[in-house]
């Protein structure tokens, strides 16, 4: 497996990923694209921080990339959309870096409010300018947070320990969160309109691009000061200067700009607006625990198949991990036989069933399932990440459910398909020692296996049909490895599924068709363990 690292890792990361055997990691210095462009097709994986842009046309020189790691937590500069399309993971690693981010938001509020940057520059420059400077106290004013996660906590924990007060709008977090860590939870226009200083920790998104503007900041108190050291974009940098130079903004500090290098914005030009070069995780620990984490997180993927802080795909814990993987091959499995049996699929409805499984996360078996059905039927790769966009792309409607209440299972995944004149349900469960087994087929109890080649007969409930069904196999030199039967509760009509060595030839199957008595006969082929 081959690794190519984009924008540089610190030394501790690159040790961890080159001390695995059958890994290979390449760490250009500040490559350029063309040379990120002759790499990428080798690759199994990439990581990247904030300078490179993984575009969707850079993803096109990526056939056999299965996953992106981002060392740090936004992921702007990343095409998750078309990333997700080609079943490609994307990985951030959230909270490594939360300290250095909060303590550099403080640091420039701080330089803010008492000119450091203007004062260090005036006496370098010779100048004993200390009324020009006079600065305002943290103490007593009031802080209003935009986004309370990692990063905003730590932040309010700070300024609470500072005696300032402290408020804060994320619609993400419920009051008591917010009560527990000492913060008043507000909204957006009250924020605004009663903050000394407002500090933004949201991601950027179509919902929060531009979130302060003209509009929000004629709804903030004059004279207010502002920090963003999140993401470039979450402020109109246009309508900031025209607040700043109306006076109706006092000052900011900026660690983050819509465009970087940040050009000759005008914002530059002010002299109540202190800068840094995106420094936020820029800390000798931040960098150290970002790099450790991609790396452990890319490694346990690669070889383990364990997904950790996946943006486009359900986290899986090491807890969890052991109990879902044969909940995750069963629901594979259930959707790729119900793929077998239903043509033109229109609609998909899984259902989750106990205990057990629900405190799993079911979003990953979900994902499972559609890949087990859009396997059999297309040509090009599907993955439990592409899956959805697959489906959605061919209208499937997919609705999945999930019930505490269970008989008999501890937990049990039941599919039903709807196609062109057809429906289907299929149910399994997990046994002691993660035994998979089939339990319902159509309306039919069974427990089976679900694997390798299988005839799924239905047929009359009359003497003769199963000796019938033997002696034709047997005829064309195939042989039988197993029969579960079932039948309905009137006895009239009954299911087999048998369990082959080898596939049926076609001229068995027709003559297994031209018996009066069976109904229908289709042959499956499921993954064998």
């Amino acid at each position: 497996m081959r690794i190519l690292i984009c924008d540089g890792m610190e030394k501790s990361g690159l040790q961890l990923l080159r001390a695995e055997e059958n890994i290979q990691v390449d760490a250009p210095e500040q490559p350029t694209l063309e040379e990120i462009k002759n790499i990428l097709p080798e690759c199994d994986a990439m990581v990247v921080r904030s300078r490179t842009k993984v575009t969707k046309d850079l993803l096109e020189y990526a056939p056999k990339l299965k996953v992106i790691g981002r060392a740090g937590s936004g992921v702007d500069n990343i095409d998750v959309q078309a990333a997700s399309a080609r079943g490609i993971l994307v990985m951030n690693t959230p909270g490594a870096n939360a300290m250095a981010a909060a303590e550099h938001t403080l640091a420039l509020m701080l330089a803010l409010a008492r000119h450091i940057p203007q004062a260090t520059q005036s006496l370098r420059e010779g100048r004993w300018e200390k009324k020009q400077f006079m600065g305002m106290e943290l103490y007593q004013q009031t802080l209003g947070i935009i986004g309370l996660g990692k990063v905003g906590s730590i932040l309010a924990k700070r300024a609470l320990s500072m005696e300032m007060h402290v408020i804060a709008y994320d619609p993400h977090v419920t009051g008591d969160a917010a009560i527990a860590l000492g913060v008043e939870l507000v909204s957006l226009s009250d924020l605004l309109n009663r903050s000394d200083f407002i500090t933004l920790h949201t991601p950027l998104n179509p919902e929060t691009r531009n979130l302060i503007n003209s509009d929000t900041i004629a709804k903030m108190k004059r004279g207010v000061q502002i920090i963003n050291c999140a993401r470039g974009g979450l402020i109109d940098e246009n309508a900031l200067y025209q607040a700043i130079v109306g006076e109706q903004v006092a000052g900011a500090a900026l660690d983050v700009f819509a465009q970087e290098p940040p050009g000759d914005n005008p914002l530059l030009e002010l002299e109540n607006v202190i800068f840094t070069p995106h420094l936020g995780a820029s800390s000798v620990q931040a960098q150290n625990n970002v790099a450790l984490a991609i790396a452990s997180q890319l490694i346990n993927f690669l070889k383990n198949g364990l997904i950790h802080n996946a943006v486009n795909f359900p986290a899986i814990s090491s807890k969890d991990f052991e109990k879902i993987q044969p909940y995750i091959a069963l629901a594979e499995r259930l959707g790729n036989l119900q793929a077998q049996l239903v043509a033109l699929i229109e609609r998909v409805e899984i259902e989750f069933s106990g205990m057990e499984l629900l405190q799993l996360p079911l979003q990953a078996l979900t994902q499972a399932a559609a890949k087990g059905l859009l396997d059999p039927i297309l040509a090009e790769k599907v993955n439990f990440v592409n899956a959805p966009f697959l489906l959605k792309e061919r209208k499937i409607d997919l609705i999945a459910s999930s019930t505490s209440e269970t008989t008999g299972y501890s937990g049990l995944i039941k599919l039903t398909v709807q196609g062109k004149g057809a429906k289907c349900s299929a149910a399994g469960t997990v046994l002691p020692g993660k035994e998979i087994r089939l339990v319902r087929l159509y309306n039919y109890g069974l427990e089976t296996e679900l694997e390798g080649v299988n005839l799924i007969i239905q047929n009359l409930d009359k003497p003769g049909v199963i000796g019938f069904i033997g002696s034709t196999l047997g005829k064309y030199q195939v042989n039988i490895a197993n029969m579960h039967l079932s039948r309905t509760a009137k006895n009239d009509r009954a299911i087999a599924m048998v369990r082959l060595d080898e596939e049926a030839p076609s001229d068995a199957l027709d003559t297994l068709r031209s018996h009066p008595d069976l109904l229908s006969v289709q042959q499956v082929r499921l993954p064998s363990n």
